[in-house]
């Protein structure tokens, strides 16, 4: 029998190699599977492109209106991180309830492969009126957004990844909020549990991905004729309970730090949010009588319309906000917001 050698192999460990000496160096061998190739970076095309300087590239999405050219076109595989926002609800008028803010997906992430996604983002929505009294307007649903397309399997989901339009805002004494990605605002004689609720949470099973929304706020005034804040996508809208005063302020929406307005070319956001990061706000309450502190019909960060006072009214683009509630009955600013898709990756 030869002598016992050792040898380092590939990972630098020392290993024996029992038998004849062959003498041999690890300079000798040849890896017979040949070279592997370092992987190809990810990249993508669509939108509107920003390198803002994070170590980042960002692709901005905001035509309300499906295309062949709103896509995102990926070429190579990686993760991204995703944020989809549908169009805010619209407020409603004469003792109006403010709209819910526009459902919101996000995810933190995502694989996806080369390929195409196509990518739609939800208008906000406008009011309709009363059939007996045209000055009397419920709020309409916001449009929902997607990213993907039907049967495309991304991350885990067996389809695209969906964010729900907002429900509209109620009217009158007696008309309750919408159901939506957040629920619309009650205009009144709606108890608790509000029938704004809200359908977003759950819509999508991937593990990657987080849905956010909340419910409009109840109002059982008798005679305050106080209506309700829509939902945000942070917060619930703020309800009325009994002859309270006012309206409700609209929830709050929820904050985006990877997403941060200046990040995406739009600094001109603020003062929508303190952080320049909410999206899917809930729109404010028309205001009938002088309110009380705490129902001032404010809309909620993240683009929530207004109900009195200024800035009034509609959302805001590209935040999804819910749209203010009014009293009287002039409705025509009063829309929600249009609804915005980011896709962000290492740059």
């Amino acid at each position: 029998m030869g002598n016992r050698t050792s040898r380092q192999d590939r990972n630098g460990k020392t290993t024996a190699n029992a038998g004849h000496s062959l003498n041999y160096r690890t300079s000798d061998f040849v890896d017979e599977r040949g070279a592997s190739s370092a992987p190809t970076a990810m990249n993508a095309t669509g939108g509107t492109e920003y390198e803002p300087g994070n170590g980042y590239k960002y692709h901005k999405f905001t035509t309300a209106t499906p295309s062949p050219e709103s896509k995102l076109i990926v070429s190579g595989a990686g993760t991204i991180d995703l944020l989809v926002v549908a169009g805010g609800g619209a407020g409603g008028s004469y003792y109006g309830a403010g709209g819910g803010g526009g459902g919101i997906a996000y995810a933190n992430n995502l694989p996806v492969e080369d390929g195409t996604y196509p990518v739609s983002v939800g208008p906000g929505a406008t009011a309709h009126g009363h059939p007996l009294n045209p000055s009397s307007f419920e709020g309409n649903d916001g449009v929902n957004s997607y990213f993907g397309t039907p049967g495309q399997s991304i991350g885990g989901q067996p389809d695209y990844i969906l964010a729900k339009g907002g429900g509209g805002g109620g009217r009158g004494t007696t008309t309750g909020g919408r159901t939506g990605g957040s629920g619309g605002g009650s205009g009144g004689g709606d108890p608790t549990p509000a029938l704004g609720q809200a359908t977003q949470p759950g819509t999508n099973p991937s593990p990657f991905v987080t849905d956010y929304g909340n419910p409009g706020g109840y109002s059982t005034p008798t005679g305050g004729y106080a209506p309700a804040g829509g939902g945000g996508a942070g917060a619930a809208g703020v309800s009325i309970d009994g002859d309270i005063p006012g309206g409700g302020n609209g929830g709050d929406g929820q904050p985006f730090p990877a997403f941060a307005y200046p990040l995406i070319g739009e600094p001109g956001l603020n003062p929508y949010s303190p952080s320049n990061s909410h999206y899917a706000g809930g729109g404010g309450a028309g205001v009938y009588n002088t309110p009380a502190t705490n129902r001032t019909g404010t809309g909620g960060h993240g683009g929530g319309g207004n109900g009195p006072g200024s800035p009034t009214g509609p959302g805001v683009n590209k935040l999804g906000g819910g749209g203010g509630g009014r009293h009287p009955g002039n409705q025509t600013n009063y829309v929600g917001g249009d609804g915005i898709v980011v896709v962000r990756y290492s740059a």
